[in-house]
């Protein structure tokens, strides 16, 4: 369903409207009104919107006059803000009968609409031929469903994605779906039942090339869970080789909202970075599985070549993607100080692959990363443990969509 958000501080004049709507659609719970920025923010923060009808005389609180600008601070909010939820569309409604310069040029410059109510035009009927379409659109949208039931990517084919063929999923020969990507067909079986699954592996490393191919997944595929396999590198005071870290939230650390530069030449960078998290359907799964000491002792009892003293762990907690791999500890120590104090994985993918997971169109995939410890980011960095670290993730992440992947998957149906 569409979700609508009217922000006017004299709501009673779409009132006629509204119940015009109601009778064709059901939107019973999908409109809400406001009547001041401050409010209209808290609910951009919070919410996603399909549309966003604005009146460009607003007050910045309840209580207060409205601004001949008010409307525009408030787009001007959406558009500096990161936090806040940037609807689809956006219809401005003014009943000045004057040009205003800055409502003028603030919907010129964008694919937005402005409607005036003035000198006895009929805004209210394109206003509901805007909305039935935007309804429309959505539903069309709704209409499609879910095709596969999971996706797996990783970035390197030696040695993430040879791990993840020698897992109990079982494989098609490789198959193309465009000019450029090849991806394998197969199945596993979770609880009885048979999931779909499709792995794919990136033509290279980094989180541009994770997107990318997570992206077309995606729209190929129409996926219910959306996994990222691989290695990575973990702070050495909280984990050990082979464990597995499930990035939860994860960000790009070189993400940044200014960078400025003293008369004396001192840089300073001002980091903002955009977490995102998991779904609990997710995290509770893995939290529930890191409790299963039986078997993850039995992991490393079964790998046959060199292999650390204790069995790995499951761990869910923060992870950070950069642009490339680090071999120096410090990286850790900053992160841990100036973007998040728990910290505990690091590595070059999963932030591109939830990014295209939040910006999927409807029906949305669940995601994960759950990438194996295989170094420290230190200078004695080296490969030792990279294929046993890739075999504790192929491992591990085959292992939870035996137990969880059926009751996850239907729970989506």
């Amino acid at each position: 369903m569409s979700r609508i958000l009217i922000i006017d501080d004299k709501p009673s004049k779409y009132s006629s409207l509204l119940e015009n709507i109601n009778r064709s659609v059901n939107l019973d719970q999908d409109i809400v009104v406001v009547t001041c920025i401050r409010d209209g923010l808290k609910e951009l923060q919070g919410c996603y919107f399909d549309l966003l009808i604005l009146d460009m005389l607003l007050p910045e609180v309840p209580w207060g006059e409205p601004v001949e600008d008010g409307g525009i601070k408030l787009l001007e909010h959406l558009d500096e803000d990161p936090d806040l939820n940037l609807p689809k569309y956006i219809i401005g409604i003014t009943a000045s009968t004057d040009r205003i310069e800055a409502v003028d040029a603030a919907f010129q410059s964008k694919p937005w609409v402005l409607l005036r109510t003035s000198n006895g035009t009929p805004w209210e009927e394109k206003l509901l031929a805007l909305i039935r379409h935007v309804i429309d659109s959505e539903a069309a949208q709704d209409a499609v469903r879910y095709k596969t039931d999971v996706c797996l990517i990783t970035a390197l084919r030696h040695p993430e994605f040879e791990a993840l063929t020698r897992t109990p999923i079982l494989l098609d020969d490789p198959v193309l779906i465009d000019t450029a990507t090849y991806v394998q067909t197969g199945t596993l079986v979770s609880n009885g039942h048979t999931l779909s699954v499709v792995v794919g592996c990136c033509l290279r490393m980094g989180s541009t090339e994770s997107a990318l191919l997570a992206s077309k997944l995606i729209e190929s595929f129409r996926p219910k869970i959306v996994g990222l396999a691989g290695i990575c590198a973990g702070f050495e005071e909280k984990v050990a080789y082979g464990d597995v870290i499930v990035a939860n939230p994860c960000w790009d650390y070189t993400m940044s909202s200014k960078i400025t530069t003293t008369p004396e030449g001192v840089t300073t960078v001002a980091n903002a970075p955009d977490y995102i998290g998991i779904e609990e359907d997710i995290s509770a799964r893995f939290e529930n599985f890191s409790s299963d000491k039986t078997y993850l002792s039995n992991l490393l009892a079964n790998w046959p070549a060199e292999k650390p003293r204790n069995p790995p762990q499951i761990i869910v907690g923060p992870s950070a993607t950069g642009p490339a791999v680090i071999a120096d500890a410090l990286v850790f120590t900053e992160l841990r100080k100036g973007q998040h104090r728990a910290t505990v994985g690091l590595e070059m993918e999963a932030y591109g692959v939830y990014c295209a997971v939040r910006k999927a169109t409807r029906p949305k995939p669940l995601v994960f990363s759950a990438k194996g410890v295989c170094d420290y980011a230190s200078f004695l960095k080296d490969d030792k443990y990279q294929k046993y670290a890739a075999y504790t993730s192929a491992s591990i992440v085959s292992e939870f969509l035996i137990r969880y992947g059926s009751e996850i998957c239907r729970a989506m149906d």
